[in-house]
Order: structure tokens, then sequence, then C-alpha cells
């Protein structure tokens, strides 16, 4: 499989694709996120990076804009796609028309902030242009086959990134969200009800969560997703793990074997020592401490 990584800067863009990233992205230099680039010069240098190392770069476009950005928008892919981008990540509905009505041609990827659940949603945005989708956290193997079947897929690692919420649904407490400072982070666990049946979000371990990876790239999905974070120690760590789980798949390990690897390394590993991804100031001096 290969590798796409969340960055925010030249270089930690230059430290992943020179360590096996295959492909970075992005948010553009106007933040829509907290770990978006701040330097429209810094980005397309980046973008010339990946150019020059023959690999790719995405920039990520996945909020819902209102009418009066979209020209704004348009006209900043059309740039960064003339300085070499490959891509944009894409989920407002009504920008995906916008772009397709003024004919910007590039490779558009869902975001996991899509509605796309099913192949019959994935065919919807296909119609818009969309050839390379994100699975969503709920999407089990077992129901993803036709879409990994119709289209080039990505998954995020399942135990580094599950979101047990359901984007773009719950607006449900998140870390550094609205209240978030006053209130416990955690996922969201408010049942609901369908066809007069009382349902919760499932939980999960790491066994479980090994699994699905395993499941999910012998059914054929391409792309390991690691998302964008202002805890670049975190980060790097998070890639580290993910190119050692994506050589034990490639290695053929039988199915309990690689789940009992994975158990055991995640534990090890500790993330929680990192702390937050998202609401820790960013190291400075990336070379510097990991060279």
């Amino acid at each position: 499989m290969k590798i796409t990584i969340g960055i925010k800067s030249l270089a930690e863009a230059d430290y992943f694709l020179r360590r096996g990233a295959d492909e970075i992205y992005f948010g553009p230099a106007v933040p829509s996120h907290r770990a978006s680039f701040s330097k429209e010069r810094e980005l397309i240098a980046t973008i010339e990076l990946a150019g020059k190392l023959r690999k790719k770069s995405l920039l990520a476009l996945n909020e819902i804009y209102s009418e009066e950005h979209h020209a704004f928008l348009l006209d900043h892919a059309r740039s960064l796609i003339a300085s070499g981008l490959d891509g944009i990540v894409v989920r407002d509905v009504a920008l995906l028309e916008h772009f397709n009505k003024h004919k910007l041609r590039t490779n558009f990827t869902s975001s996991i902030m899509c509605s796309c659940f099913n192949s019959h949603s994935m065919d919807f945005y296909r119609d818009l242009g969309v050839r390379r989708f994100t699975l969503h956290s709920q999407v089990m193997p077992e129901d993803a086959a036709r879409m990994v079947a119709r289209a080039e897929t990505i998954m995020f690692v399942p135990c580094l990134f599950l979101e047990e919420n359901i984007v773009p649904f719950c607006f449900f407490t998140y870390p550094g969200g609205p209240g978030a400072s006053k209130l416990k982070v955690r996922p969201c666990k408010i049942g609901f009800k369908c066809g007069g049946r009382d349902f919760r979000m499932l939980e999960s371990n790491l066994y479980f969560q090994a699994g699905l990876l395993y499941d999910f790239h012998k059914l054929g999905v391409k792309w390991l997703k690691i998302p964008r974070q202002l805890n670049t120690r975190k980060l790097i760590t998070e890639f580290e793990i993910t190119r050692f789980l994506n050589v034990l798949l490639q290695r053929g390990l039988d199915r309990n074997a690689f789940i009992n690897a994975v158990a055991e390394l995640i534990t090890r590993t500790d993330l929680n020592k990192y702390g937050s991804s998202y609401l820790i100031k960013p190291d400075a001096d990336l070379r510097a401490r990991h060279a």
C-alpha cells in the first residue's frame, strides 16, 4: 500500500517525502484547519519539492464553503495546479459543482467528511469527477468490497486514527472544538433509533482495529492515510508505525500473527506520551530533532 500524509510546512514535506511517503496533502495558505500552511510561497515550494522527488501533492479543501468563497478557491486551485499540484481533496458538493462548471481539471479525492458510505453514494461523487475515495471508519470490510472494486480507495490506519463519531453528521465535542476546553474530550456515545430499535456507536480494541487493517489490505485498498496535526513528534511516530505495518502486510503474515504484532507494537509505543494531536505547539526544529 502507498502512504499519504498530512503536513503543515516545507520542512515536514521534505522529512516525510525523503523517508518513504508517496504523497503529501495540506491545507490552503489561508488556513481553514489548525495544521495548515501560513505562507503561500512555502506551499508552492512544497509542491515543487514533491514534483522534484517524483511524489504527489494534494490540496485539502475539506470544509463547507460559502458561495462567496468559490471564485477565490477556484483561482487558488488553478494557481497551485499551474505550480505542479497533483490533485484536490474535496468535501463540498457545491464547490465540486463550481469546479466542474468552470472546467477545472485535476484529480479529485473524496474527504472523509463526504457523505460517501456505499457504492451508490460513490457513484454520485464519481459523476462530479471524484476518482479516489477515503473510506469512513464505519464502513466494514464486508460492506466495502463493492466500493474497493469500483474505484481507488484510501483508509486511515485504524489503530492510529479511528473516527468513532460519524463524520460529517456528528458534531459532538472534539479536541479543540467549541467548548472542548471546559468538557472532557470523548467520542460520541449518544444513542439513536432506527426501525424502532436502539443503537449506540460500537467500540473497538487494538485487535479488532488491526484486523480491519489486514482485511482492507486483502480487499485491495491502495492507500494508507496519516492525518495532519500540530504535534510533529506524534506525527513522525505515526508515520514510522505506518511504514512498519505496511512492511508486515507486504510480507504476507497470516491474520492472527499480524493482529498480535500490531497490538504489541501500539501498546509498547504508548502514543499517549506524546500528548494530544492538536493542542500542542508544533516542534519548530524538525531536522535537528530527527536528523
